[in-house]
C-alpha cells in the first residue's frame, strides 16, 4: 500500500485502536490502520515466540519480521495489517496467503503480473493443502510470508519487486516444497490403463549437478529398468527462461547428459536411453522471458514399453 500517515483525533482514533486489537480479517474494507501499527507490531513480536511449535509459530514469526521490515520502510498501514495476520497465526487461526485482487498490481498487459502472482498462489496453496504445513513447516511458512511480501511490494514498486528479494525467497521456498513432494512420490503412472511412467529430476538455477533430491528418483528409474528388461527411457532436458535461447539449449543438454551418465552408472543400459533437449522452448510452466521458474529446470524421464 502506498506510504501514508493517517491522523485521526478523539473517539475515532480510539475506535480504530480497538478495531486493530480485535483481530484480522482476510477481506477488510481497509487492510491496515496506521495509528495502531506500533501497538500491533509490539504485540506480534511478543506473541509469536509463545505460539505452539510448528507451522503457525513459524508463520507468526515470519509475519512479525515482515512487519518489522515494512516499519523501517514507513509502510505504516501494511505494518499493521501483517502484524494482525501474525497475531491471528499465533492464536492458531487459519491465515491464508494474500489474494492479489485486493492489491493495486499494475501491468497485467503485457507483462501478466497478476497472472504470475495468481500462479504462485495456486502453487503455494497446493503445497500447503498437500501437507507442507505438517511435513515442512519452516519452508511452508517462509513460502507464504515471502509470497505476501512479494504481493505487497508489487503494489509499492513493481519495477523492483518483480524479481526482487521477496520474489526470489518465494521461488526458493517453493522449490524446496515441490522437490520434497517429488521425492516422496518419485514415480506415478502418466495415465490410467497404461504402463508409461514419468519421473522428474529438478536442478538448481543455472546448474547441471545432480542434487541429493535426485538420488531416490534415479534409483527408482534404475529399479524399473531391472523390473522390465524391455522398458526404454526417454530423457528430455529443459531450462527456465532466465538466459538466452542458445545458452539454455546447451544447459538443458548438459543436464540430460548428467542424468544419462548417472543412470548408466546405476546399471541402466545406455542403448535403452534416448536423450533429447529443448532448452527453454517447451517449458512445463509457461512464463515470460527472463523469469526464473524452478519447475522448468528439469529433466523429464519417461518410461516407454
Amino acid at each position: 500500500m502506498r506510504r501514508r500517515r493517517i491522523f485521526i483525533a478523539g473517539p475515532t482514533l480510539l475506535g480504530l485502536v480497538a478495531a486493530g486489537c480485535s483481530g484480522w480479517s482476510y477481506d477488510p474494507p481497509m487492510r491496515g490502520h496506521a495509528p495502531t501499527e506500533g501497538l500491533n507490531l509490539s504485540a506480534v513480536r511478543e506473541s509469536a515466540p509463545q505460539a505452539p511449535d510448528g507451522f503457525n509459530r513459524d508463520l507468526a514469526t515470519g509475519y512479525a519480521d515482515l512487519a518489522g521490515t515494512l516499519h523501517q520502510e514507513h509502510q505504516w498501514d501494511d505494518v499493521d495489517y501483517f502484524s494482525r495476520k501474525g497475531l491471528a497465526a499465533s492464536g492458531g487461526k487459519v491465515v491464508p496467503p494474500e489474494d492479489n485482487g485486493n492489491w493495486l498490481v499494475p501491468l497485467e498487459v503485457p507483462d501478466r503480473f497478476r497472472s504470475q502472482l495468481s500462479d504462485g498462489r495456486r502453487r503455494l496453496v497446493a503445497a500447503l493443502d498437500g501437507g507442507a504445513r505438517q511435513t515442512a513447516p519452516d519452508a511452508a511458512a517462509r513460502a507464504q510470508v515471502s509470497y505476501d511480501c512479494w504481493v505487497e511490494h508489487m503494489e509499492v514498486n513493481w519495477w523492483q519487486a518483480i524479481n526482487g528479494t521477496c520474489h526470489d525467497q518465494f521461488v526458493a521456498a517453493m522449490g524446496q516444497l515441490e522437490k520434497r513432494s517429488v521425492v516422496q512420490a518419485p514415480a506415478e503412472p502418466a495415465a490410467s490403463g497404461t504402463s508409461t511412467r514419468q519421473f522428474r529430476i529438478y536442478f538448481d538455477f543455472d546448474k547441471t549437478a545432480l542434487t541429493s533430491s535426485a538420488q531416490p528418483i534415479l534409483q527408482g528409474v534404475a529399479t524399473r529398468a531391472k523390473e522390465d528388461p524391455a522398458a526404454r527411457f526417454v530423457l528430455i532436458g529443459r531450462a527456465d527462461r532466465a538466459g538466452s535461447d542458445g545458452y539454455n539449449m546447451s544447459l538443458s543438454q548438459r543436464r540430460v547428459d548428467a542424468v544419462r551418465h548417472a543412470l548408466v552408472a546405476q546399471g541402466v543400459p545406455a542403448e535403452r536411453i534416448d536423450a533429447q533437449w529443448v532448452g527453454d522452448r517447451e517449458p512445463p510452466v509457461p512464463t515470460a522471458d527472463g523469469v526464473r521458474e524452478p519447475r522448468n529446470r528439469v529433466v523429464d524421464v519417461t518410461e516407454t514399453p
